[in-house]
């Protein structure tokens, strides 16, 4: 833009017309929208977060009478075995209930063991049992009550035996933590324990006569807290009066907002009301009720972060929605820009007269609308089409001569010439097999060269067809070359451009073997897999090169190099069409040692 052009007159005239409705539209729409999410962001957030406040509170209370509930039926079960006549007439004197064979006391032992069998029922129950004094469990373990008695003594191997026998309460409520292994095992992993007394004035008066354990599950816990949990990264669990867990809706993310009774009372305070606080660096809301005659707290806890993902995806949406109506309003206004652009069809006109023979340019107009533009641009494309037509006819005349020097590489006449010379002498000398061998091996090698317009072969027949040349290279020369190929199985089938392994093994022949006093050699082809590539490894015990000559063969050189006869063009194009194929990295490397031989490796990807 000229800087002696306000930016007004600069908008009004020389700015494309599309641009101009663009910012026009994007003027009149942003710009208000942009001071209307301003404002209400902070309301949007405000109503998020206390909308899943409120939402948690309910569900916190709800979960709280839920987990209330449990804990009643789990105790009212526990006064109704309690209160059994049969029980209690144990707790007046165990030696004489046991002995007391009469129907009477038949019969309440039956009406206690459909007590305990109903009660099983309820899925929440997972067992009962009746932990007798010691003198006594032995007395009704199995007569006629399964395994409910047991003795007193395998209480001592629990938490909770300890806290009844040296605590005066007469009921608790235990944690995992205060269950033996046997009993979470076998039993349940939470219990509420009853202490039945003696009834008896005696020695024994106000003496533990028995344990009543009412055996449930953390489990169907858990899944309640789970059940009731508002969003995906709040947690609730339950504490015990000792900062025991007893259950939670996850257990990772309890571990993670653990707070104790102690943070619990000092963060919060009164208890039905969710606060934000600020815990290890964390920005938290937490609130708690606590279960009746238990000594538990249910304790809820909301990270504020995702409260805050949360108003930020809803405005998303919202600049989502408000975006995609400015973008079809923006392509409305360009639809009518354009349809009023009407000096675009002068230019088509101007257009259509263009020879095909040779692209001409417009008269260029003032002005810097999408017309002139339109205009300098087309002028443009005009020159640099010319340019490239003009560049077309050399680049062609350079491709036919870069073709047939890569088909003289691949079809040595040589090497037709000198095997036809060879097959002649066998006629003459009436060596009828073998000359039905060379003219079959060489059938089958021009065959597989010129078979078919695909530039892509097997490895398979590449290597059928290298073998024939060298064959054909052994009838000329006595068998004094010995081919080893050495691929394995697994990589015949893997695709590699045609005439590949020819021209490398020609070198090898005539500027590595032939050259040698005695004129005889071995040739080895091998491959192997290397870092998702094919590696083809082709070594030679020749005459080598020294560096200066190994430097040079993979230049793009036609000249003969100054330690043999010939030129590197063979190879040169063979690395050249590997590298073209397949990218930077891979086609012909060289190593070579004077007097000791050639290796040549050719690389593909697998």
């Amino acid at each position: 833009m000229n800087k002696n052009i306000s930016p007004f007159r600069f908008f009004l005239t020389d700015l494309s017309f599309s641009k101009k409705l663009m910012v026009s539209f994007l003027i009149l729409l942003l710009i208000p929208s942009l001071a209307v999410s301003v404002l209400i962001y902070g309301e949007i957030n405000d109503l998020v977060v206390t909308d899943t406040i409120e939402s948690a509170e309910t569900l916190t209370l709800q979960t709280a009478q839920t987990v209330n509930n449990l804990t009643r039926k789990i105790k009212n079960v526990a006064d109704i075995l309690s209160n059994d006549s049969y029980l209690r007439q144990i707790a007046m004197h165990p030696a004489f209930s046991h002995t007391d064979n009469t129907e009477f006391s038949g019969m309440l032992r039956d009406s206690f063991m459909a007590s305990v069998s109903s009660l099983l029922d309820d899925p929440t129950i997972r067992n009962v049992r009746i932990y007798l004094d010691s003198p006594y469990a032995d007395l009704y373990a199995g007569s006629g009550t399964g395994d409910i008695f047991q003795s007193m003594d395998l209480t001592k191997g629990s938490y909770w035996g300890g806290i009844m026998s040296t605590n005066t309460t007469d009921s608790l409520y235990c944690a995992p933590f205060y269950l033996s292994n046997r009993e979470k095992e076998t039993l349940g992993t939470l219990s509420y324990v009853q202490r039945i007394r003696y009834d008896m004035s005696t020695d024994r008066e106000s003496a533990t006569a028995a344990y009543l354990v009412i055996y449930f599950s953390s489990e169907d816990l858990s899944e309640m807290l789970e059940n009731e949990t508002p969003e995906g990264d709040t947690v609730n669990y339950i504490l015990n009066d000792r900062d025991n867990l007893i259950a939670t809706s996850d257990e990772a993310l309890a571990g993670t907002y653990f707070l104790d009774n102690e943070a619990i009372d000092t963060l919060i305070g009164n208890e039905a009301s969710f606060v934000k606080r600020t815990v290890l660096e964390r920005e938290l809301y937490t609130g708690y009720y606590d279960i009746e005659d238990t000594g538990w707290r249910l304790i809820s806890i909301i990270p504020a972060a995702p409260l805050m993902e949360k108003s930020r995806n809803i405005l998303l949406r919202y600049a989502l929605i408000y975006g995609l109506s400015v973008l079809i309003a923006v392509i409305a206004g360009l639809f009518i820009g354009r349809s009023i652009s009407d000096r675009i069809g002068n230019v088509i006109k101007k257009m259509e007269r263009t020879h095909h023979s040779k692209v001409h340019k417009i008269k260029e107009e003032s002005g810097r609308d999408e017309i002139g533009d339109f205009v300098l641009t087309y002028n443009h494309m005009a020159d640099e089409i010319n340019d490239l037509m003009e560049r077309q006819k050399a680049d062609a005349e350079q491709i036919k001569t870069s073709e047939f020097n890569a088909l003289q590489a691949q079809i040595n006449p040589h090497f037709l010439y000198n095997t036809l010379d060879m097959i002649n002498w066998l006629a003459l000398s009436n060596e009828k097999e073998k000359v039905i061998d060379a003219v079959q091996s060489l059938s089958k090698f021009y065959k597989l060269t010129l078979s078919k317009k695909d530039t892509i072969d097997s490895v398979e027949n590449e290597i059928n067809h290298v073998s024939l040349y060298v064959k054909l290279q052994n009838m000329r020369f006595d068998d004094k070359i010995d081919f080893i190929v050495d691929v394995p199985d697994n990589l015949m089938h893997h695709d590699i451009p045609k005439l590949t392994f020819q021209p490398v093994i020609e070198n090898a022949i005539l500027h590595g073997i032939r050259e040698k006093d005695e004129k005889s050699g071995t040739i080895v082809l091998t491959a192997w897999v290397e870092n998702n590539d094919i590696l083809f490894l082709i070594s030679d015990d020749g005459v080598g090169m020294d560096e200066e000559t190994m430097n040079m063969i993979l230049v793009d050189s036609p000249e003969e190099t100054p330690h043999r006869k010939g030129s590197n063009i063979g190879i040169y194009n063979t690395h050249k069409r590997l590298s073209l194929f397949y990218g930077q990295g891979y086609g012909l490397s060289y190593r070579s040692t004077p007097g000791e031989g050639t290796e040549v490796t050719v690389r593909i990807p697998l």
